[in-house]
């Protein structure tokens, strides 16, 4: 029975010796692993306190940067609002000029002239149509400053641009509506001048009775019923009036260049 007990003793001992030298091994491998976490811990707080830093010297820099351009925003509205002003004063200067300009060569009779003769003639329609001068195309590039006619009935009218382009009549441009109030020879100038080439051709649109008087036999104006709006087209064939070779009392006022 003795025997048997320090058998089990010796069992015991063992089993307590050997938990105990387990334990101690888990224990120092605790420490390492905590050791470990402590080092990565003071290595995350030291990017965190870099990374504090650059954020700080960041933020110094993009209010240094806003303040910039703050300051450029104001340099350029005061630059914006300068260059119109000066601008503004051009433009009514330029357009000043231009108005005694025109005004010179209006009295002076020194403008070139696109069109019949300015004299009474007897015959008129008592209908709105549009009349298209075949006879009288520009002559060359420059610019279009008003209209003249002798009128025979107050009447309104528009005057419009055309272009040839195969076969057709193109409109490039068109008047507001003029006024002919009174009748004899009469001469209106446009708000802003109009660009032509060699070539074009004036049409008239009377939006009523058409006022200005024509011949027969002496020109090569057409005429046509249908109302022409800008930016359509109209083909040369379908204008009536060939035959009739008229020649009515209107056309346009220009600088020519040539």
């Amino acid at each position: 029975m003795k025997r048997k007990f320090n058998v089990k003793l010796i069992a015991v001992v063992a089993s307590l010796t050997i938990a105990g030298c387990q334990s101690t091994g888990n224990q120092n491998e605790l420490q390492k692993e905590n050791t470990d976490l402590k080092s990565r811990l003071q290595s995350a707080e030291s990017e965190i306190g870099q990374l504090k830093g650059t954020n700080a010297l960041l933020k110094r820099d993009i209010e240094n940067l806003n303040h910039v351009v703050s300051v450029l925003d104001t340099e350029k509205t005061s630059r914006v609002a300068e260059s119109s002003t000066l601008r503004e004063k051009v433009r009514f200067f330029v357009q000043n000029q231009t108005d005694v300009f025109k005004k010179f060569l209006v009295e002076g009779d020194l403008l070139d002239y696109i069109g019949g003769e300015l004299v009474q003639r007897p015959n008129t329609e008592d209908k709105p149509h549009t009349i298209v001068d075949l006879n009288n195309k520009i002559r060359a590039s420059g610019v279009l400053t008003g209209v003249g006619a002798y009128v025979i009935k107050p009447s309104q009218v528009k005057v419009l641009v055309l272009r040839e382009l195969e076969g057709d009549l193109v409109v490039l441009w068109q008047s507001p509506i003029i006024k002919f109030a009174n009748t004899g020879k009469i001469s209106y100038q446009f708000s802003n001048s109009v660009s032509v080439e060699a070539g074009d051709l004036i049409a008239y649109q009377f939006v009523d009775v058409a006022g200005v008087g024509f011949d027969t036999g002496t020109g090569n104006t057409r005429y046509t019923e249908k109302e022409l709006i800008q930016g359509k087209t109209i083909p040369t064939s379908s204008l009536l009036g060939e035959k009739d070779k008229r020649a009515y009392a209107i056309g346009v006022y220009g600088l020519l260049n040539q």
